[in-house]
């Protein structure tokens, strides 16, 4: 995911990764870790707002990946990480 947002975030992508799976120190250990340079909201572990979001977005496993135009519609959702179907659906949205 930090490639492809690297690649394409001067491109009008931004990337917002949600986590209300873990707690905050050891998804903050796993930003670090990584590198990452994107939004990750440190809703840490059981905290209702990133359940509200699963639950509004229906997700039932994790990573559950969504792409949604300006407006909040979702163009393409995706369970698990797959980087081909994940730049076929950017190309589609006109993300090139």
């Amino acid at each position: 995911m930090q490639k492809i947002y690297q690649e394409f975030n001067d491109k009008g992508l931004e990337l917002v990764a949600i986590n209300g799976m873990d707690d905050k120190k050891t998804i903050r250990d796993y930003i670090t870790k990584n590198h990452f340079t994107f939004k990750i909201g440190l809703t840490g572990k059981k905290v209702g707002a990133a359940y509200d979001i699963a639950d509004k977005y229906g997700v039932q496993a994790y990573p559950t990946n969504f792409l949604m135009d300006p407006s909040g519609k979702v163009l393409w959702r995706g369970v698990g990480f797959d980087e081909k179907e994940l730049r076929t659906a950017l190309s589609k949205a006109g993300i090139k």
